[in-house]
């Protein structure tokens, strides 16, 4: 090959060089630009799968969230449904108990527990706890260096655990040996306390959250309700009862006023008539002596007459015969006699009405028992006596040495006229049952168990009645309670007796009987009675 041949091939051969190269140049920036895209399209793709985990991320955390939220709704919704179906009929200590166990079972804890602070706001009662398999008793404790007091004071507490250790005083955490505790406040509508509500349990309450405080505030609010509901329940009553007790005694005076009233008018009347009788009495039972005597200085003339001239004119004879002298002279002494008995007995009447009716001794004084029994006897005579249809009633009385008593006298004589009176209706009206009937009549003088400072005295008044039942004697002091038919009694004799005895003498009034064995009727009253 010649020179200009090689050069020429050489030339081409640079030229195809050349060619080549921009070609391999060519294939490199397009493999670069190809690797730049490849490079963007990875880190396009790195992005897109990096903000695809990230959302599924924040899915995955956005669904947790709602499933939490979804949760506590639950758990509330079971709550009130627990709350509405464990008290919907339930009320007081059914309620609350109902309560304590549903919370406890909500929450998934062993205690539930529910008190109320008293007046002092020192001390708390416990009206229902729960304790997983039952409730416990009600107690009382003290709420210096309890859990409960720490709530009343903040009015939200949890003790997640380590209790006993936070509250070494408290015997109900050492006695149920609890480890944890969340309680609240109950507080009315004003904001005073009312109580606490909580739970407990004997292992820790790490995990709790809100959610678990929203449902114990759930089920305070209705408890705090049914507090304050039972509270004004309980008031109402309080008052109805106190009313209604007013209302008795109100009865009790009015009636007691009208009785002192007509005690005091027929005392009064007893006083009035005592002194018209009186009056005339004295002065016929003062004549009768020398009238007595002047009629046997007659008698004594008609039989000296007699013995100086035995045979009177013809009209002395036949006057002689029509008066019957000899038995005019026989029977005028014992006429003059009864006359002056007669008397005497209305002297006594007289002076018993007047002691019975001791208008004159509205103070205390010191007055002899007996001879108030004895007037209260002697104006009952008449029933005592007997009649054409009933036995006598034998009285027989048994009297200890008694001294004077200081006592209204009066009043007493209305106890003894009352029983006396009730035993003579009992014996009257079972008269075929009881062919002698007897009132014994006992007095003594005792020492009392309760003030040995004090001597009492002791009368005892009974019968051998029909007796009466249990349930009768148990109300025989009863305001307006009366065995009698309709007008024959009030039924505020024996409630009279029993004041005057236990409020006006400081004394006691029992009656004891039995149905088929008679009634007795003790009374108790001081010797002298303590004045104030």
């Amino acid at each position: 090959m010649s020179d200009l041949e090689q050069v020429y091939c050489i030339t081409a051969l640079k030229k195809e060089n050349r060619i080549l190269r921009k070609k391999i140049e060519s294939v490199e920036r397009e493999q670069f630009q190809l690797e730049e895209v490849n490079q963007k399209k990875e880190a396009l793709l790195r992005k897109v799968i990096q903000e695809s985990q990230l959302s599924q991320l924040l899915l995955e955390q956005k669904t947790e969230e709602l499933e939490s939220v979804l949760f506590k709704i639950e758990r509330r919704e079971e709550a009130l449904r627990l709350i509405v179906e464990g008290t919907a009929s339930a009320t007081g200590e059914n309620f609350f108990r109902s309560c304590t166990r549903s919370l406890a079972q909500v929450l998934k804890v062993k205690y539930g527990f529910i008190t109320e602070v008293d007046e002092t706001g020192n001390k708390t009662k416990i009206i229902a706890l729960w304790q997983g398999n039952g409730f416990a008793e009600n107690s009382e404790f003290e709420l210096l260096g309890t859990p409960c007091g720490e709530v009343l004071k903040s009015g939200f507490n949890l003790f997640p655990d380590s209790l006993a250790k936070k509250f070494p005083h408290a015997s109900t955490v050492a006695i149920l040996e609890v480890e944890s505790y969340m309680g609240i406040a109950i507080k009315d509508k004003w904001g005073n306390n009312l109580g606490t509500m909580g739970i407990m349990d004997t292992k820790p309450l790490s995990e709790f959250s809100q959610v678990e405080e929203s449902i114990l505030r759930i089920f305070a609010a209705r408890v705090s309700g049914e507090i304050e509901r039972d509270r004004t329940q309980s008031a109402l009553k309080k008052s109805a009862s106190e009313l209604e007790l007013t209302l008795k005694e109100l009865q009790n005076t009015q009636t007691q006023l009208l009785h002192s009233e007509k005690m005091s008018s027929l005392g009064q009347l007893v006083a009035g008539i005592a002194h018209e009788i009186n009056n005339p009495v004295g002065f016929i039972h003062s004549n009768l002596a020398p009238a007595r005597d002047y009629i046997l200085d007659l008698l004594e003339l008609i039989r000296l007459y007699q013995e100086y001239f035995p045979q009177p004119p013809q009209a002395v004879e036949e006057h002689i015969k029509i008066i019957d002298l000899n038995f005019v002279l026989e029977d005028l002494p014992k006429l003059i006699n009864s006359m002056q008995v007669g008397t005497e007995r209305i002297r006594e009447i007289v002076l018993s009405l007047r002691n019975f009716s001791r208008l004159d001794e509205a103070e205390i004084k010191a007055v002899d028992i007996h001879e108030g029994i004895d007037s209260t006897l002697m104006i009952l005579n008449h029933r005592i006596k007997g009649t054409a249809i009933s036995p006598p009633i034998r009285v027989i009385k048994s009297y200890g040495n008694l001294p004077t008593i200081e006592c209204y006298s009066g009043q007493l004589n209305q106890v003894f006229m009352n029983i006396l009176a009730n035993a003579i209706d009992e014996l009257e009206k079972n008269i075929h049952n009881h062919p002698e009937p007897i009132i014994n009549i006992k007095t003594t003088v005792i020492n009392n168990q309760e003030n040995q400072q004090n001597e009492y005295v002791q009368i005892s008044i009974s019968d051998n009645g029909s007796g009466m039942t249990e349930e009768i004697r148990s109300r025989i002091f009863d305001p307006f309670f009366t065995t009698k038919p309709v007008g024959k009694g009030t039924g505020m004799g024996m409630s009279i007796c029993d004041r005057i005895i236990r409020e006006t003498h400081q004394g006691k009034l029992y009656c004891n009987s039995q149905l088929g064995k008679g009634t007795e009727f003790m009374i108790e009253i001081p010797i002298k009675i303590a004045i104030d």
